[in-house]
């Protein structure tokens, strides 16, 4: 924080490059991973072959424990136009409910992927990030899972308006943040501990239904060069997300999460929260 508590441009930006140092660093003070979900090793073994609705790519995972190998097999390369039609890489699983899982990896040194990976549907939705000298080109694609057989058609994850709903994310015991989603197109952050205290920003960003109480979204920071990727459990009470971003030529890969709580919403599907009849844009 500046002097009297002041905030300006150099200000944000320097309070934003706290933040995304601390996710690079060996020891945090500001560790956004300590209330984060238990990782899941439940994908080991499988193999889960990715048909895009809108392309004719076709990408098959196969899991290990740690390891995920990803290969191309029509259009594309594994990790977007120009990469290898095969790669190796680490990943992170989080199983977020019943078979619904976010998986994220990096593709390509400037590539990053997060997905909603639905197996009681058969559908995934994925998030892919790639970095160029401008900042961060977001784009979203929807996914049939081919190895899960199911009778009815396939019922991809709508986009969605989180507008009218706001909660607070406590990533640890000294970091906190508001989200306030205005409308189904803008949602605001605001910190209220931790290396962004007292800053705040407007983002547009983008959702998914994934089930009742469910909801994968993203959005570009503003001012920095930052893709953050959430995937929500409001019934739970709990986040997991991506952070890909550039700091200081340093790339930032990493998942982090949070306790949730909801303050208020105007979802019907969610019980037992305050309702307030307040303009979201509807």
């Amino acid at each position: 924080m500046t002097e009297q508590g002041a905030h300006d441009r150099g200000s944000f930006e320097a309070q934003g490059s706290a933040f995304l140092k601390q996710n690079i660093s060996e020891k945090p003070e500001f560790d956004y991973a300590e209330n984060r979900p238990p990782r899941s090793y439940e994908l080991a073994g499988k193999t889960l072959t990715l048909a895009l609705r809108d392309k004719p790519d076709r990408l098959r995972h196969v899991f290990g424990e740690r390891e995920v190998e990803v290969e191309a097999l029509g259009g594309a390369g594994a990790g977007g136009v120009g990469a290898p039609s095969r790669i190796t890489v680490p990943y992170d699983a989080f199983e977020m409910g019943a078979d619904i899982f976010f998986v994220t990896y990096l593709a390509t040194e400037t590539g990053s992927v997060a997905m909603a990976l639905d197996l009681t549907k058969g559908v995934a939705t994925v998030v892919r990030g790639e970095m160029t000298d401008r900042g961060i080109v977001s784009s979203v694609e929807a996914a049939r899972v081919e190895e899960v057989k199911i009778s009815v058609p396939v019922a991809y994850h709508p986009a969605f308006s989180l507008g009218g709903t706001r909660f607070l994310n406590t990533y640890a015991h000294n970091v906190a943040y508001e989200h306030i989603y205005l409308t189904g197109v803008y949602e605001t952050w605001m910190g209220v501990k931790g290396p962004q205290a007292a800053q705040a920003d407007t983002e547009e960003y983008f959702a998914f239904k994934i089930a009742d109480g469910v909801y994968l979204l993203y959005w570009n920071e503003g001012v920095l060069t930052a893709q953050m990727t959430f995937l929500f459990n409001f019934f739970r009470g709990n986040c997991v997300a991506e952070l890909f971003a550039r700091v200081e030529g340093d790339r930032v890969h990493s998942t982090i999460g949070a306790y949730t709580h909801l303050i208020h919403t105007k979802l019907a599907e969610l019980p037992n929260v305050t309702r307030l009849d307040i303009f979201s844009g509807d």
